[in-house]
């Protein structure tokens, strides 16, 4: 069985619940124990004060023990009850928030990406542990309130049944009071839990952009809209609060009438020698204790209602279908690529239209144009992340055909942002592998790792870092230059062992002697791959074996470097014209 994840079956709450069954059993067993011998204690107490009153020395030490020994009895289940019940649940909340995260991942990238850090960390930890809690606490009260309750009622109608019933006619009012709240704690419960989203994300906002925040000024407004969210969240959570905390004097209220028309009807009982002070003793104590769990019923009542409102919102996650147009056909190894009639839209809107050309192993082609061509659309596209219109195919096959497994085996990108995590230089290179660090024994390859940093032109840098490729590059690689997350994202990509290489835009952050260093370890160490390189510097386009230039989502252009230049024609005065600065920046220094 898998230690943590969804049951294999059905994914509703039950099916979590019951997945781990020998914690259920056990403490269900220890809570009917508990609860039905927890009675014992007040009728014990009873003869242990009639026992008091008499001159029986033996009778009085004989209750007296089992008085303690069924105290000491039910106090261990209660235990038992408690420690295997927390351990289910311990691992219900690590399956629910590694189902949660699993659906969030399977998802497409274009859904994904509507989605906010903030609003999922939300879900992620506060509706969950809700939910949990909620349902924990539920359970326990289903033997410590609804069994107890049973219990209690069961000996006081032996007791007295004509005094139990009259006595116990507030009991359900009180309940049908508290469901009635049902709808006003589900609806502030869920706005709650929606505005602790807005904070988490306002939270969020603020401290990745802290440092454009300050530089303009703008962290006073900002500052004022978390302050806006958080007031808002105050509002619904201490309404919440007092509907569930200030009800329960008035639910316990109602239910404690009955101890009046106990007392009155059991006081005459007793002044007429039908029923000894320790026997009218025991009977109040259980009723005052059955009368009680009344109030506590009605809280798990209002936790309930509230706690729908939280998996609601969590349900609505995973419920989301997976990553949809995805196929099952493998595919190991990549010879050739083929791009006919391509058509890419992103937010409704087209990006590309009609984009065809070819590609070959060993083969580096640059694909270049002016600010907002299409360049990054088509490395989305080409990525199979995305959903397309149009044909990919790679030896023949569809992109859209093959499993999820072959395209993440057969495509690696760098991204037009180069995303590393807040890791050692090392593990973000690895990342690639798709294992993690403890697991890849034999899969890593120190040879391939050493070219990976070499062809990016990393070896120097590391070099210089005083715990080599230990280094940890801090969150989003903020520890680090620019052009060194740059090239820690490509040996990223060339640690792979990928056919098809998508480099967008890898050399924006790095100078024009670096680049042509790269470019040269590209066509050494890439000649059984297929390279697509993005970028709008041309410095390197006389080395690679073809050029696309986009022009407004299409191609406008493409052959080799030699041919567009005689063409005189867009990729000609782009080319000329960095050439031209290139040399001016040169004179000048």
């Amino acid at each position: 069985m898998k230690l943590y994840g969804p049951p294999r079956k059905k994914e509703t709450l039950p099916a979590f619940l019951l997945k781990y069954k020998r914690q259920f059993f056990v403490s269900s067993l220890a809570g009917f124990l508990y609860n039905t011998t927890i009675v014992l204690g007040p009728v014990l107490l009873g003869r242990l004060i009639d026992a008091a009153g008499g001159d029986s020395a033996d009778r009085l030490l004989l209750s007296a023990l089992s008085f303690v020994g069924v105290t000491g009895s039910f106090q261990f289940l209660r235990f038992v009850k408690r420690w295997y019940m927390r351990d289910q649940f311990n691992r219900v909340a690590c399956d629910l928030r590694q189902t949660l995260l699993e659906r969030l991942l399977g998802r497409s990238v274009p859904e994904l990406s509507r989605e906010t850090a903030g609003d999922l960390m939300s879900r992620t930890l506060g509706d969950i542990t809700l939910v949990v809690d909620t349902v924990m606490s539920t359970l326990n009260e289903g033997w410590d309130t609804w069994l107890l309750m049973i219990s209690y009622f069961a000996v006081l109608m032996i007791y007295d049944w004509r005094t139990t019933l009259a006595a116990s006619v507030m009991i359900p009012a009180a309940l049908l009071f508290a469901h009635g709240m049902r709808r006003t704690l589900y609806d502030c419960s869920l706005a709650a839990r929606r505005a602790a989203s807005s904070v988490n994300t306002g939270l969020k906002r603020y401290l990745d952009g802290a440092f454009v925040l300050r530089l303009f000024g703008r962290e006073s407004s900002e500052a004022d809209r978390i302050e806006e969210a958080f007031e808002e969240q105050a509002k619904f959570s201490i309404r919440e609060i007092l509907l569930q905390q200030v009800l329960l004097p008035v639910y316990a209220l109602i239910a404690g009438l009955g101890i009046v028309a106990a007392i009155g009807l059991l006081g005459a009982r007793v002044a007429e020698g039908e029923m000894t002070v320790g026997e009218l003793n025991a009977y109040l104590v259980m009723f005052v204790a059955f009368s009680g769990r009344t109030k506590v019923a009605a809280r798990v009542f209002n936790r309930w209602h509230g706690a729908r409102a939280a998996w609601g919102r969590v349900r609505e996650k995973m419920e989301r279908s997976v990553e949809s147009g995805r196929g099952s056909v493998s595919l190991r190894q990549c010879r050739s690529l083929n791009v006919e009639g391509l058509l890419f839209s992103l937010n409704g809107a087209r990006i590309l239209s009609d984009i065809s050309f070819s590609a070959e192993r060993g083969k580096i082609i640059g694909i270049t144009g002016p600010v907002g061509s299409g360049k990054t659309a088509l490395a989305r596209a080409l990525s199979g992340l995305f959903p397309y219109e149009g044909s990919i195919r790679l030896d023949g096959r569809d992109l859209r055909d093959l499993s999820a497994e072959s395209r993440a085996a057969l495509i690696s990108s760098t991204g037009h942002e180069q995303f590393l995590f807040s890791m050692s230089i090392r593990e973000n290179i690895l990342l690639g592998t798709g294992q993690p660090m403890r697991d890849l024994g034999a899969e890593y390859d120190e040879a391939r790792f050493q070219m990976a940093l070499r062809v990016a032109a990393l070896s120097g840098d590391i070099s210089r870092f005083e715990e080599g490729v230990g280094t940890i590059v801090g969150e989003k690689g903020i520890r680090i230059s620019g052009g060194q997350r740059q090239r820690i994202a490509l040996a990223r990509a060339l640690y792979t062992k990928s056919d098809i290489l998508l480099l967008d835009d890898p050399f924006s952050a790095v100078d024009i002697v670096t680049e042509r260093e790269i470019v040269h370890g590209l066509r050494e160490a890439c000649a059984e791959r297929i390279v697509l390189l993005f970028t709008h510097r041309l410095t390197a386009f006389p080395l690679l074996d073809g050029v696309l230039v986009m022009e407004k989502g299409s191609i406008g252009e493409q052959g080799s470097h030699e041919t567009l230049m005689a063409a005189g024609g867009l990729y000609s005065g782009i080319y000329s014209a960095q050439a031209f600065m290139e040399g001016n920046g040169d004179e000048q220094v």
